[in-house]
């Protein structure tokens, strides 16, 4: 007996495949032609078209609801694809809260297309809370980060970094952006420098709800570097700030300078530009040791006199 039927089997598993495939084939369509009621996800989208405000949370805080539609089993299947959603549509926001209601009546297929063969009956949750504030706008500074930028040993920077456009319009929730000062941009890029370089950096968005939006995304960022170089103006006049006196000398009367820095800034110095002195803000000054003063006569250069005082002093008769 047993012997029979697994003889069975072989000969004839062709045909019981084939029967057990029908049975399903048969189900299956079956099922597709049968209306019944299913639950789905369904993307929340919220539409405010009044500018004058923002959303800035929601309760239940969901980007996603469940919608139950009923159909035919096939129709209904290809809402697992064709993903549905609920659109919420603000046109005038009178209020800092506002309740909607949820209905089968905002449900849409995917990217607003008919829903077809299928129904929506029912939205759960069927409530939402929207809370809004005051749309701000403002202008604020870009200010590059510079954390990762190094310079070869030699050189230094010859000029400020630059970003272009060196300010971005910041729009968002009015509370959140009255406190925004600058914006970031991400580290920029510049390892041992030993030349000027210019790249785009994206900015680093000031606040990480995703609420405000920036007039860019990015900046050129521009870093000048230069080699370092050195001179010294030897036997350079001493002058005195207040010295409308007659018969005042001022000792040492000569200093040498020494200039450094960016190397084209350093070059350009002339030495009849250069005008170190100190200041006399009385007759109590007089006699006594007074430091020389020297503004730098170009940016990113350091000045050192030697030496770095000197005294004033009334001469006879004077």
């Amino acid at each position: 007996m047993m012997a029979d039927w697994r003889v069975n089997l072989t000969r004839n598993w062709l045909y019981m495949l084939t029967a057990v495939l029908l049975s399903v084939f048969l189900w299956v369509a079956v099922s597709a032609d049968r209306v019944a009621e299913r639950p789905y996800s369904a993307d929340l989208l919220i539409v405010n078209s009044d500018r004058r405000y923002v959303e800035t949370r929601r309760e239940p805080n969901a980007d996603e609801v469940t919608v139950d539609f009923t159909g035919r089993g096939g129709e209904l299947a290809r809402l697992v694809v064709a993903r549905p959603q609920v659109l919420v549509s603000i046109d005038s926001v009178d209020s800092n809260l506002i309740e909607v209601r949820l209905a089968p009546d905002m449900v849409t297929g995917r990217g607003g297309a008919e829903l077809e063969g299928v129904r929506a009956i029912r939205v759960r949750p069927d409530r939402l809370l929207l809370h809004f504030q005051p749309r701000l706008q403002k202008v604020v500074p870009v200010a590059p980060n510079m954390e990762r930028v190094s310079l070869a040993e030699g050189y230094v920077m010859s000029d400020s970094v630059h970003a272009d456009p060196g300010v971005v319009a910041v729009d968002g929730p009015e509370n959140t952006v009255a406190g925004i000062e600058s914006v970031t941009t991400a580290p920029v890029p510049g390892s041992l420098l030993r030349e000027p370089i210019s790249v785009d950096v994206p900015l680093v968005s000031p606040d990480p709800s995703g609420l405000v939006s920036l007039s860019t995304s990015s900046v050129r960022v521009t870093v000048a570097v230069e080699p370092w170089a050195e001179r010294v103006f030897p036997g350079i006049p001493v002058a005195v700030s207040a010295a409308a006196l007659e018969f005042v000398r001022i000792e040492p009367s000569l200093v040498d300078v020494r200039i450094s820095g960016p190397r084209a800034a350093v070059e350009a110095v002339r030495p009849e530009a250069l005008s170190p002195h100190v200041e006399v803000e009385g007759p109590a000054d007089y006699g006594e040791l007074l430091p020389i003063v020297l503004p730098a006569p170009a940016p990113f250069l350091e000045v050192s006199i030697d030496p770095d005082s000197a005294r004033v002093v009334v001469e006879a008769g004077g």
